[in-house]
């Protein structure tokens, strides 16, 4: 029996990451000359990224493809429970402006607002890191899920639809339309729901 042909999956996560925005961003880009709704422009983008799945995974079907994994264990690349670290501050060119008028009621009034302004800073900085790290584990953890699971489950049909481009097209067909039909009813039942 010949060996499936593999492909690696940073290869599809590098694709998709570029492929996708590009798309979206294209879309709205000309929607915004010609007027189209945000409604439109979702269905729109929608659609295209559907038969680009549709097209690539028909493509994988019919060449016989497997996902092999170039990424490894995806809870590996991060430390989920790991705070960002705070960043070493050079304060030495901070200097507190002492109020000329006030003496030293000036200078600890300059001093307090500094120390406060420092850590209402820090605290700020310091939630934003937190609040980005957990985005990027979340959109990095739907992009996992994606690759390494929707693709592989998919292409497990390739030995049996290899070089058979109706069964391929079909089986694509029917994977298009289940892991595409719930973001078109998250769109449609957004826009129903508001107007």
């Amino acid at each position: 029996m010949k060996r499936p042909n593999l492909i690696s999956s940073k290869t599809v996560f590098i694709a998709t990451l570029i492929v996708v925005p590009t798309l979206i961003l294209i879309i709205y880009f000309t929607g915004l000359e010609q007027h189209r709704t945000l409604y439109l422009n979702s269905l729109l983008s929608t659609t295209i990224i559907s038969i680009v799945f549709l097209i690539f995974i028909t493509t994988g079907l019919y060449n016989g493809w497997k996902l092999k994994d170039g990424i490894g264990n995806f809870l590996d690349k991060f430390q989920l429970w790991k705070k960002p670290s705070s960043p070493t501050m050079n304060v030495t060119e901070f200097e507190p402006q002492v109020f000329d008028e006030g003496g030293v009621e000036g200078c600890v009034i300059s001093i307090a607002i500094w120390i406060v302004v420092g850590l209402l800073g820090s605290f700020i900085f310091w939630w934003l890191g937190a609040f980005i790290w957990v985005t990027v584990l979340v959109v990095a953890g739907l992009l996992y899920w994606i690759i390494f699971r929707a693709f592989r489950l998919i292409f497990r049909n390739s030995a049996k639809c290899k070089s058979n481009l109706i069964k391929s097209l079909g089986v694509a067909l029917l994977f298009t339309f289940l892991y595409n039909c719930w973001i078109y009813a998250i769109i449609i039942g957004t826009h129903f729901l508001i107007h």
